[in-house]
This record gives structure tokens, C-alpha cells and sequence, in this order.
């Protein structure tokens, strides 16, 4: 039995990276997909190819630091799909990762505003569109969330606030029967990381070899936990930040 089979859902972030990987998953897993972005074109041919493997999927051309976008969200899917089952909130920004000192105003809230309010609002809406027959929910955190790099320092709070966020989140909705939880990659090989890393590969290269099982993850891994979380299968898990990181997180192994 396929992992999301007859679900309706929504991933949002799904234009590149894990968001990508995760929306060609859950279409080879039965589920029926609102792709959600701001670059059209690569909505379109993400659409294209789900379609040519034989999946449903609906590309949504939006930007969720706005709430009316959020709204229209979910209203287009559930014009198309007649109702939300799960959802995957992967949408965020690096930010401006450099020195604390370096930083403006700006840019923390840039950060926090895609990271941290966006998911706030995303979920409120999600879980309203779920509160008849239960669903579930899985946001992108980070193991920043707990840990630290030079210039991480709004990125890293803005994920620590997700952290927060859910443990209440969780409390409140599973009397609805909707249950949430959240992701904490290591270092994934997308170009978000690249970026982190000014897209120096000797750097990358040797961020790699520092995880215990040394190389970095892949969005099709974070996108297979996902899955998992947003099934029937994970029905008594909620409220958990798991971390997907090859060990790197673990206290003291560096």
C-alpha cells in the first residue's frame, strides 16, 4: 500500500530542493499535490513531470509571507481536491548569513517573517482546513534550531522558534485529530546550503566529511521522513522536532 494513497495535500517551498524531491514522492505515493512557489515556470514543469509519471498535482504560484496568498492557497486546493489531508510546509530563506554585527534590521525580519510568522499563519490556516476530519502537518526546521555557525544567528532563531511553536501547536490540535510535527536536517545538499556557503566547494566538501556518516543528506531523504509523517503510519506520532542529519547534531561527536 502506497504511503499517501487517495490524500489530498499541500507543499509548499516545492520548487527546488527537499520541497521538490518531496512533491515527487508523494506523487509516486498515491497522493493527489498543491504545489506551492513563487517561480512559476518551475511550478509548471515540476507539474509537468508529475503528470508524465501518472500523479495529480495543481501548481499554485504564491508567496506565503503574505496571508491573502495563504488564503488562496488553500481555497485553490480545495477547489481542485475537495479536501486538505496533509501538509508540508518547506518554504524559507538562509537570510543574510553573515556576522550578527553585519546584519539589519531588515534583514531579521526578512528572516523570521519567511522562517517563523509564515509557518505560524500556514498551519492556523491548514489546521481551520482540516478541523472537520483531522489531517496532518510537517514543517521544515533545522538543526540549527539548536546549534550554531557563524552568521546563523537569525536563521537559528527563527528555527528555534519553530521548535517552540510546535509543542503547543501539537497540544492544540490533536483534539481536532490533526496531528504536527517537524523536520531538523543537517546539511542537505540544495542550493540553500550552497548559498550558506557562498558556494565554495572545498568548504562544502569538508561540512560534508564533518557529519558521522560523512557526507551530507539529500532532499529525497528529508522528503521520505516526511512522507512517513504525513501517513497513517506515523498516526501516533505528533509534536516531535526529528532530526535528519547523518549525526551531526549529536552533542560532542565533533
Amino acid at each position: 500500500m502506497k504511503l499517501l494513497n487517495n490524500k489530498s495535500g499541500i507543499i509548499v517551498g516545492a520548487t527546488s530542493g527537499i520541497g521538490r524531491a518531496a512533491a515527487l514522492l508523494f506523487a509516486a505515493e498515491g497522493a493527489r499535490v498543491a504545489i506551492v512557489g513563487r517561480r512559476t515556470d518551475y511550478l509548471q514543469s515540476l507539474s509537468d513531470e508529475i503528470a508524465a509519471m501518472g500523479g495529480s498535482a495543481v501548481a499554485i504560484t504564491a508567496d506565503i509571507t503574505q496571508s491573502a496568498d495563504i488564503d488562496r492557497m488553500i481555497a485553490v486546493t480545495l477547489e481542485h481536491f475537495s479536501t486538505l489531508n496533509f501538509a508540508f510546509n518547506n518554504a524559507g530563506t538562509i537570510g543574510n548569513f553573515v556576522p550578527m554585527l553585519d546584519q539589519s534590521e531588515d534583514d531579521l525580519d526578512k528572516t523570521l517573517n519567511t522562517n517563523l510568522k509564515s509557518v505560524w499563519l500556514s498551519v492556523q490556516a491548514q489546521a481551520k482546513a482540516m478541523s472537520e476530519h483531522g489531517g496532518a502537518i510537517v514543517n521544515t526546521s533545522s538543526w540549527l534550531a539548536l546549534g550554531g555557525l557563524i552568521g546563523s544567528t537569525s536563521y537559528s532563531a527563527s528555527k528555534a522558534g519553530l521548535d517552540g511553536m510546535l509543542r503547543p501547536a501539537a497540544l492544540e490540535l490533536a483534539p481536532k485529530n490533526i496531528r504536527i510535527n517537524n523536520i531538523n536536517p543537517g546539511g542537505i545538499d540544495t542550493e540553500m546550503t550552497r548559498e550558506a556557503f557562498r558556494h565554495d566547494q572545498s568548504t562544502l566538501d569538508a561540512f560534508g566529511l564533518s557529519h558521522p556518516i560523512g557526507r551530507m543528506g539529500t532532499s529525497k531523504e528529508v522528503a521520505e521522513l516526511a512522507a512517513f509523517l504525513l501517513s497513517d503510519r506515523a498516526s501516533n506520532i505528533t509534536g516531535q522536532a526529528i532530526g535528519v542529519d547523518g549525526g551531526y547534531a549529536i552533542p560532542g561527536q565533533r
